[in-house]
């Protein structure tokens, strides 16, 4: 994968996270969760420990594609936790992370499916009590925010990569919250194979 690529795709991620913090924005005063404030106080009221943050990112990847049939090809990649910090002057550590964990969609689907594919995920997330917002942007996405604060996307990009995002804050920061790495998938420049291969007679045409 081109390092022009891996750009436009990352900018692409950093957009699609950036929504999914503002639909969770709403749902922060029903987790008794803060970000501190004008205090500047630090740590959120109620941390979500890894293991638990991890087992509802996998649920919400899972509840994603639930619906979906025929059913997609994928792989996920490792969570992640990100340590956040204060706006300002003053930039502090707020003493908790955000947790995020990618799952690459490895069908390939035509972009006239795309569609059908987030009116399937939608409805799905819909059933669960989740607020949908669906992008205007070409090609659309869709985020989704949970009663209990956690957040789920999905985005389609240009070129042909598709990834849904699950996310769960606030977490504690510690060294590697979630173990160990497992290997992931690769090509031969070291980037992830994340790249749609495998055609189904539905999704592909």
């Amino acid at each position: 994968m081109s390092g022009s690529r891996r750009g436009t795709r990352r900018l692409g991620l950093g957009t699609a996270v950036a929504a999914l913090a503002l639909a969770l924005t709403a749902c922060s005063a029903g987790t008794g969760a803060s970000g501190g404030g004008a205090s500047g106080t630090g740590a959120p009221k109620q941390l979500v420990p890894a293991d638990q943050a991890l087992q509802r990112m996998d649920a919400l990847l899972n509840e994603s594609l639930a619906d979906v049939q025929p059913a997609l090809r994928y792989w996920d990649d490792n969570p992640d936790a990100v340590e956040q910090y204060s706006k300002g002057l003053d930039e502090h550590s707020l003493n908790y992370a955000d947790a995020d964990r990618r799952r690459h969609i490895m069908t390939r689907i035509a972009p006239a499916k795309y569609g059908t594919l987030l009116d399937m995920i939608e409805r799905g997330w819909k059933a669960k009590g989740y607020t949908v917002t669906r992008s205007a942007a070409n090609p659309p996405g869709s985020v989704a925010s949970a009663p209990d604060g956690a957040g789920v996307g999905i985005t389609f990009y240009p070129s042909g990569l598709i990834e849904i995002t699950a996310h769960v804050s606030p977490v504690p920061v510690v060294h590697g919250p979630f173990g160990t790495p497992t290997p992931v998938p690769t090509m031969s420049n070291g980037n992830p194979d994340d790249v749609p291969k495998y055609d189904d007679p539905f999704w592909s045409n």
